[in-house]
């Protein structure tokens, strides 16, 4: 454990079930980090290769002071819990994506910044603390 209080925001998709895997994560997340909070879903179309069903996508903001290692290791195991497999890539169904986007300052995935429902979101964001 570091001494340093660190700031993490988190992408969090489905494709699969939209509604009750969105909802399975959150509640997993929230066992794991009690101070997280999430922004409301929005609904996408399809992108990328392989993709065809829509995605229910969120973000969620919380301060930790788990390493960005421990924290990746946590996530990576709500995916598996949830049955995350990496066939399901290629097969484009994702019953659950959970991605660390920003570690403090440090941008981790700048193109999901890119997306059109990240400003939106971002936005909600802002609403949970002043300086992300």
């Amino acid at each position: 454990m570091s001494l340093k209080m660190h700031k993490v925001l988190l992408g969090i998709g489905t494709n699969t079930d939209v509604c009750f895997n969105m909802e399975q994560a959150i509640d997993y997340l929230l066992s794991y980090f009690p101070s997280i909070k999430f922004t409301s879903t929005i609904k996408t179309e399809a992108y990328g290769e392989n993709y065809t069903a829509p995605f229910l996508n969120s973000l969620a903001y919380f301060e930790t002071y788990k390493s960005k290692d421990e924290v990746e290791l946590k996530l990576k195991a709500i995916e598996k819990k949830m049955g995350r497999k990496t066939s399901h890539k290629t097969e484009g169904k994702i019953i659950i994506d959970i991605d660390l986007i920003k570690w403090d300052n440090e941008v981790l995935k700048p193109n999901d910044f890119k997306r059109d429902y990240m400003h939106e979101l971002m936005l909600e964001v802002q609403k949970f603390v002043d300086d992300l």
